[in-house]
Parts: structure tokens; C-alpha cells; sequence
């Protein structure tokens, strides 16, 4: 006579053969490491100044695909690439508005700069991040930043002034870390242009 058998506990039969798969694939690998960047700069030593007007930098945006924290790497002129384990702290955005706004209550050419409320601010700036990527050459690695900047003055909301800044430096080395310092070095010559910039646009008559 055949005897069936039927198991009122059919996850034990299914924990019983992943123990046995488990135990023919050896032990597992641990995830590869997650690294991240930011940007660091030096900022100019604050002058002694009288200077009245007040400042309103907004968090900038960033075009896409440049608003996220994987690193873009451009591998050929008509490619794209993002790292999957090399990442920014914050997000580019969040990091140039926080430098922008550094540098220029630094620069001495405002008394106070502030991070939001416009309301008794005598100028506004406000900027996109248009670029923010690796270009991968066959002999070297070069780190490209490109910032769109613009200023108003409230109540109006239209800028009355706004320009365009790119620059790239070539990494010393060909990783991430060093395309990362080169990147700083591209903010630290677009910001030191803004400040020219704006040095005329809001000195005091």
C-alpha cells in the first residue's frame, strides 16, 4: 500500500532547501563602500567695511540630471554615467548655495547676507546649477562646473542682472576624490568672478 505524506508546515520544506543553496554558495561578500565628497574652499579674509546693503541668496536648483548625489561622469561627448558607490554629502545644489552664501558675507561687500527671507533684503540672488560632472579623457580627468546666476531687487521679482560662469580643471589624479578637489578649485574661480560682478552692481552711491 502507498502512503502519502502531507506536510501541514510547507515553509519548513522551503527553509530546509535555502539552507541548503546557502550552504553551497560560501559566505556572503559584504557591500562595497559607499563614498562621499563635498566641496571645501578657502574664503577671503573679511575686509573692515561700511557696507549697507543686505543680501538674500536662495538655494540654487541644478538642471538635471545633475540634481542628485551619485557623481556624473561624462565617459565619451555623447555619454552620461553615474557612479554607483561615489555620491556628494549633500546634494551640488545644497552645497554651491552654501558656499555662494559663505564667500559673500566674506567678501565684504554686504553687511548681511541671509539664507531666506527677502522681505528686508536690498538684493537677491538666485542661481541654477547647469553642470556639475566628470570628463573621463583617455590620458586625464577633468572636473567642469557651470553656474547660472542672477539679481534682484525687492519688491520686484525680475532680475535686473544675470550671467552665465563655466569653468573645468584638469584632476591630478584620475579618481573621484581628486575630481572632487578640482571641482572646489572651479567654485572657488566662479565665485571670485561673482564677487567682481557684483562689486559694481550694488556699491553704494
Amino acid at each position: 500500500m502507498t502512503v502519502f505524506w502531507k506536510s501541514n508546515r510547507p515553509h519548513h520544506v522551503f527553509l530546509c532547501l535555502c539552507g541548503l543553496l546557502l550552504a553551497g554558495c560560501g559566505p556572503l561578500r559584504p557591500a562595497p563602500a559607499v563614498h562621499y565628497y563635498v566641496l571645501t574652499l578657502p574664503l577671503p579674509p573679511q575686509p573692515a567695511t561700511n557696507a549697507a546693503p543686505s543680501l538674500v541668496v536662495r538655494t540654487f536648483s541644478a538642471h538635471e540630471p545633475y540634481d542628485q548625489h551619485r557623481l556624473v561622469y561624462r565617459p565619451s561627448p555623447y555619454q552620461l554615467a553615474f557612479y554607483t558607490y561615489h555620491r556628494w554629502a549633500s546634494s551640488p545644489a545644497e552645497q554651491v548655495t552654501d558656499w555662494t552664501r559663505r564667500y559673500l558675507r566674506s567678501s565684504g561687500l554686504f553687511a548681511k547676507v541671509f539664507p531666506s527671507s527677502d522681505g528686508q533684503a536690498d538684493y537677491v540672488l538666485g542661481g541654477t546649477v547647469r553642470r556639475i560632472e566628470e570628463l573621463d579623457g583617455e590620458q586625464t580627468w577633468e572636473a567642469a562646473l557651470g553656474l547660472e546666476v542672477w539679481l534682484s531687487r525687492p519688491p520686484q521679482r525680475t532680475p535686473f542682472w544675470f550671467e552665465s560662469y563655466a569653468v573645468s580643471r584638469q584632476a591630478v589624479r584620475r579618481n573621484p576624490a581628486a575630481v572632487a578637489e578640482a571641482m572646489s578649485h572651479n567654485l572657488g574661480v566662479l565665485l571670485d568672478q561673482l564677487a567682481a560682478d557684483l562689486r559694481p552692481l550694488v556699491k553704494p552711491d
